[in-house]
């Protein structure tokens, strides 16, 4: 598979010290990301996240190691016009409405006359910002500014987009319709390295993900194949009562779904495995098997806590 990002031991020290080798930001990161994939780059406070953004970005340069998108050097200025590019907690002149703001961001990005206008209206559409086109920026809250900033990240359509904790600032009605772009940037062919503290969101619409630790990656690769299976995960359509009550006491989880459904969770155990086969076979019509993946939060935590004991 191609990739978009290549990463092959970068490593950033910041400052100088006489008496001692500073601690890395970023530690010898080698990380791989596909193209055409929403990547998840997590990691606590200080882990090197958005160090490792601002080297892919050209904005600091490296101690050490090399970085390549889309096979080209991060300083390469003609391939910055294939990225979009949303920093952490971003400022703008106050003094600019959106149109005005968005239109010199595309002419830095060489977008024709021609076709500013309908662009603009564009990306003022899919961010929900379209009556706000005329407003200063001076006048909107954080989550509208954010909004403006997703707006000029996509206004050239980009190859990559490279979003730096981009759903701070919104609410969840907001967060909702920000994952909705993703996964349509991504329908259209973008490839999206993001970082973000809101596992659940990150869980939802990511097919990939690393996770950082004191500038060291931890993990990386596939979301499916990172959760671990913990057992197996029981559907049972609405109507269907006498199934669920007959397995509630050996189930370690057991939630009653909205429609009238079930999902009952149990322990990876052979004896048990055998009964819901079993089950599953006799009532084949209304009962769906399969296996019961941990969550994104308790695998983070787990990575976290593991790489803690061994420093």
């Amino acid at each position: 598979m191609e990739n978009v990002i290549e990463i092959r031991n970068l490593t950033k020290y910041y400052g100088s010290f006489f008496w001692k080798k500073p601690t890395p930001a970023l530690d010898n990161l080698t990380l791989d990301i596909p193209m055409g994939a929403v990547f998840g780059f997590l990691g606590p406070n200080g882990a090197g996240k958005t160090t490792t953004i601002k080297l892919l970005m050209d904005l600091i340069k490296p101690s050490g190691g090399e970085a390549s998108i889309l096979r080209c050097a991060p300083e390469n200025v003609e391939i910055k016009k294939q990225i979009g590019f949303l920093p952490d907690e971003p400022v703008f002149s106050s003094y600019l409405s959106a149109n005005e703001f968005l239109n010199i961001c595309a002419k830095l990005l060489g977008i024709p006359s021609s076709e500013r206008k309908g662009r603009i209206a564009e990306v003022l559409k899919i961010v929900k910002m379209t009556k706000h086109a005329k407003s200063k920026l001076g006048g909107f809250s954080r989550g509208m500014v954010q909004r403006i900033g997703i707006a000029q990240a996509i206004i050239n359509r980009p190859k990559l987009l490279i979003l730096d904790e981009p759903l701070v600032g919104l609410d969840p009605h907001g967060r909702q319709e920000f994952k909705d772009i993703i996964l349509q940037q991504k329908a259209s062919g973008t490839s999206v390295f993001f970082c973000s503290h809101i596992l659940s969101d990150v869980e939802t619409i990511c097919d990939y993900l690393g996770i950082l630790n004191e500038g060291k990656l931890l993990c990386a690769g596939k979301l499916d194949d990172l959760l671990q299976n913990t057992g197996l995960s029981l559907h049972i359509q609405p109507g269907h009562d006498e199934i669920a009550k007959k397995l509630l006491s050996d189930a370690s989880e057991t939630v009653k779904l909205p429609d009238g459904g079930w999902n009952l969770i149990f322990a990876n155990k052979k004896e048990v495995k055998q009964t819901l086969l079993g089950i599953k076979e006799r009532h084949k019509d209304v009962v769906t098997m399969i296996p019961a993946k941990e969550n994104l939060e308790k695998f983070f935590f787990r990575k976290i806590a593991d790489a803690t004991k061994t420093n």
